[in-house]
């Protein structure tokens, strides 16, 4: 297999949980400049709104910064601009045959980043986390029992 395909294409194991996407976004604005980071987008049915972006900030030493962001946030930024607040994200076409890319802002009191992704991939890893919990039916997913005990302090 074409390693550039392999890391750009979502996983989903036997039992479809998670789905995972690891791939390379790129910084293009940041405190430090431009440069490359590890990404791998996890969702589970277990937590059906959101997914967790896992950004590789240092290799060396293993660093890594998580967001967690609804999945209707993420899949609108596909389409348009999308969030509020800490978190952004947007499209930006195709243009002169290169492919469309999605862009994410990360926003918090002492800096703020911005990084690309390939818009393909992402949206190829969506419709397979829409595969394993479609929309609408996220709901029918979540141990409301279980919410509730904890909630209340009962677990």
């Amino acid at each position: 297999m074409n390693d550039k395909r392999a890391h750009t294409e979502p996983a989903v194991p036997a039992h479809g949980d998670p789905v995972v996407l690891s791939t390379t976004v790129r910084r293009l604005c940041a405190p430090y400049g431009p440069g490359r980071l590890g990404c791998s987008m996890r969702y589970t049915s277990r937590d059906p709104y959101a997914v967790t972006l896992d950004f590789l900030v240092d290799p060396r030493t293993g660093l890594c910064v998580t967001w967690v962001v609804a999945r209707d946030l993420l899949d609108d930024g596909t389409r348009g601009p999308s969030g509020e607040g800490d978190f952004r994200v947007w499209p930006l076409p195709a243009r002169d045959g290169t492919a469309g890319r999605l862009r994410f802002g990360l926003n918090r009191p002492d800096g703020r980043v911005v990084l690309e992704a390939e818009a393909a991939a992402v949206r190829r890893w969506l419709d397979a986390t829409y595969a394993l919990v479609p929309l609408g039916a996220e709901h029918r997913f979540l141990d409301w029992d279980a919410l509730g005990a904890a909630l209340l302090g009962r677990d």
